[in-house]
Formats: structure tokens, C-alpha cells, sequence
């Protein structure tokens, strides 16, 4: 990374068509210089063999494993089909009991 001076910060900035005020501008200068100073201290003359990602390997995918079979009553209730009227049916509606009098007077005024 290049150092770079304010006055070409604030030229990058425009470009960008960003509005900072100068505050904001000597902070985007700074945390630039601070990055290019972090950034040559990186080692560059290494050989790939030394950088750790290398070391790892992952193993290749296993083949998928086959479905679960259904054991003991489900397995049973697996092997035999659902006839499509059995499975259709509904259900019944619940009768209910009838209100009171006191109460279905007061519901009756609501």
C-alpha cells in the first residue's frame, strides 16, 4: 500500500462522491497510514510450503447414506397403504353445551 496524503484522500473521496467533513477525513488518513505501515510489516519472502492452510486437507465428501428404515409399528404402517377415503375423512364437530341463561344474556348484549 501506498502512504498517501490528505489532500489526495480528499480528491479519492470526491471521486467516491462522498461529502466528509475534516474530522472524518484526517481519521480516513490516519487509518490509512496505519494499514499501509501493518501491511509491509507482512512477510512476503516465504515459501507457500511454510503458510499453514497447506497443512490441512480436508477428506472427500462420503457417499450418502441410504434412508433410515422404519422399525417395529411404524415399519407396519409403513408397508401397508392408506386408502385415499380413510385418509380424507374429517373429523366431527365437538357439539357444545349451551350457555346458561345468565351468561348467554350478557353475550347477547355485547
Amino acid at each position: 500500500m501506498v502512504p498517501v496524503t490528505p489532500e489526495e484522500m480528499a480528491q479519492a473521496v470526491r471521486r467516491a462522491g462522498l461529502s466528509l467533513n475534516p474530522g472524518q477525513l484526517a481519521d480516513l488518513v490516519l487509518a490509512w497510514q496505519q494499514l499501509a505501515t501493518l501491511s509491509a510489516r507482512i512477510p512476503r519472502d516465504r515459501p507457500l510450503v511454510d503458510d499453514m492452510t497447506v497443512v490441512f486437507r480436508l477428506p472427500p465428501p462420503a457417499m450418502p447414506a441410504p434412508p433410515p428404515q422404519p422399525v417395529g409399528k411404524t415399519a407396519k404402517k409403513a408397508a401397508k397403504p392408506v386408502p385415499a377415503k380413510v385418509a380424507r375423512k374429517k373429523k366431527a364437530p365437538v357439539p357444545r353445551k349451551p350457555l346458561p341463561p345468565a351468561k348467554a344474556k350478557k353475550k347477547a348484549r355485547r
